[in-house]
């Protein structure tokens, strides 16, 4: 009798932890194709959570949008209705998803996007749609299962008892030159209507083996705590490789089935995300093949600047490259292709080393000389000012010698020797570029390439984020404060002034970093610093937005007023 009870309560325990299990994964993705190509998760009690430990209600938030506009009483009396009887379950996730489809021609592309949240009272949000100026005389319809409005052309509205939805429908079409009549004619994409319609039915009506529910690696990313979750999918682009003009072989094996989850946490002083990429068998035989190095941090030690505004750095094996054309079976064609100018694939990324780093600094606004002022608008307009490096390090001398020989000939670059430098061409547009048996580098200017050449110079980069940095096959450093502050100008009267500074008052940097492969799939850190960094970073991130929603708010009342009055509004009824 014991036995039996203990293997009658083994059982129960089995029976709750793959019941739990199972649960872990939103019924939501029940309604989500598996064909998306991105979807993005926020859970919204978390948030909200967030907000009110750091001080911030989110009837706080609203008072705080409209503190500028105090008259604007029927906005604020919408949004609290929305808020407050349109039965929407505002503590639940919401989802947002995009899907990408091929058109009836190559002409055409269809983008779907949707954004999906939850109900407590069906009846209550049909009432509220009801109440809706520009949504009472539109006919609710019931379908199996679930009902919509059609808002506007590719716009729907549709809800079943838990869920509600929000799809835009968006068919586009590029013209095309009809040789008879001489011009250019858009193709008909038939009714954009009733293709919304049919979308959103698909939503409510697909299999679970159709939806992202049956995706492991979307619904395991529910099992680790986070305040957001990404999943990125490239299955939606399959179909859209047969409009291709140009047809390659084993394209869609490359294409399909290569994935990525992320998970997003707001932390105090900064906003983190980590990210894990899986690619499919074919591409992770060829990284298996051909592993990346780490990044070379010497290709920026040197550069001459204590104003670094951003870098990039990454490294891979150039050899990658021919794997690749190899295994999609064009490499002959594209030799074919060279034949005439007596260069192959090979030497091309032979004549890589495989790093690559890209420096810029001393962004700035500068006016224009007075003897360069030629108009009005010349007179007012400033020029943007930086210095800037890419750094391309030379493989197999022999091949880059035979590319920039070809370049030489063809007027692209001139030859001195073994240095050569740009032609007219580029010299144009006012960058600079030298390259010898080491390095190709591109430079914003001269004296800026021969101050990094010397590698006299010491950049100003904080030791805490390069040493993130070990090991690493790319990362990438963005100093926003800098940038905002190189880049903001004292004039009062502008929009966006006030947003401007909180965001300089907001954000410090970004540093991202990506490792290697592992066999199976690489991982990735983003991440964002901000100057408070005992304060949740939803709550000051939220105060930035706030500025910049009154700031919109307020150039959109100014614009109303200018079509009122096209002269300027009069200032009586500024005073007034």
């Amino acid at each position: 009798m014991k036995l039996l009870v203990r293997y009658a309560a083994a059982a129960v325990l089995l029976v709750a932890v793959l019941s739990s299990c199972k649960n872990r994964a939103p019924q939501q993705a029940k309604l989500i194709p598996k064909t998306a190509s991105v979807v993005l998760v926020l859970d919204a009690k978390a948030m909200q959570d967030k907000l009110q430990k750091g001080g911030l209600s989110v009837d706080s938030l609203f008072e705080n949008f409209f503190r500028r506009d105090k008259d604007d009483s029927a906005h604020k009396a919408k949004i609290n209705d929305l808020r407050n009887n349109a039965g929407i379950n505002w503590n639940s996730q919401l989802y947002f998803f995009v899907s990408n489809k091929p058109g009836k021609s190559a002409q055409e592309s269809i983008n779907v996007f949707n954004v999906m949240g939850s109900l407590n009272d069906p009846s209550k949000f049909e009432a509220f749609l009801k109440r809706q100026d520009d949504l009472k005389n539109k006919e609710i319809k019931k379908e199996n299962g679930y009902s919509y409005v059609l808002a506007d052309d590719g716009v729907v509205l549709s809800w079943n008892d838990r869920y509600l939805m929000a799809t835009i429908y968006n068919q586009n079409a590029r013209p095309v030159y009809d040789s008879v009549s001489g011009s250019f004619k858009k193709p008909e994409t038939g009714n954009i209507a009733e293709n919304a319609k049919a979308e959103v039915n698909s939503y409510y009506t697909l299999k679970e083996e159709e939806s992202l529910a049956s995706v492991p690696l979307f619904t395991d990313l529910f099992k680790e705590k986070a305040d957001g979750y990404a999943f990125t999918s490239s299955n939606s682009y399959l179909g859209m490789l047969s409009m291709m003009p140009f047809q390659l072989p084993k394209l869609e094996d490359f294409v399909k089935d290569n994935y990525s989850v992320s998970t997003l946490n707001f932390e105090d002083g900064k906003i983190l995300a980590k990210t894990t990429s899986y690619p499919n068998e074919l591409l992770t035989a060829l990284c298996k093949q051909f592993p990346s190095p780490a990044v070379n941090l010497s290709l920026i030690d040197h550069f001459p600047s204590q104003h670094i505004n951003g870098f990039l750095l990454f490294a891979f094996n150039p050899n990658i490259i021919g794997g690749l054309l190899k295994q999609m079976e064009v490499e002959g064609m594209a030799n074919n292709l060279l034949q005439k100018s007596g260069i192959t694939t090979e030497d091309f990324y032979k004549a890589m080393k495989g790093d690559v780093a890209i420096v810029l600094s001393d962004i700035g606004l500068k006016q224009p000389e007075p003897q360069n002022k030629t108009d009005e608008l010349s007179m007012v307009r400033s020029k943007p000012t930086y210095k800037m490096i890419v750094n391309i390090p030379v493989g197999n001398q022999v091949n880059f010698f035979k590319l920039m020989d070809q370049a030489a000939q063809s007027g692209v670059v001139t030859k001195q020797g073994n240095v050569y430098k740009g032609g007219g061409l580029l010299s144009a547009f006012g960058l600079y570029i030298q390259g010898d048996a080491k390095n190709l580098i591109l430079a914003s200017d001269s004296l800026t390439y021969v101050q990094y050449m010397a590698g006299t110079s010491k950049a100003a980069i904080d030791p805490e984020v390069t040493s993130r940095f070990k090991d690493k096959t790319s990362c990438f450093y963005f100093d926003i404060a800098r940038t905002i502050g190189d880049l903001s100008t004292n004039d009062s009267s502008s929009n966006y002034r006030q947003s401007m500074n909180t965001a300089k008052a907001t954000f410090k940097d970004v540093v991202v970093t990506a490792g290697p492969f592992n066999g199976k799939s690489s991982n990735a850190v983003f991440e964002v610093r901000l100057q408070n960094e005992k304060q949740n970073s939803l709550v000051t991130l939220t105060s930035l937005l706030t500025d910049v929603a009154v700031d919109m708010r307020a150039q959109a009342k100014k614009e109303r007023a200018l079509e009122v009055f096209p002269g300027g509004v009069p200032a009586i009824i500024h005073t007034n």
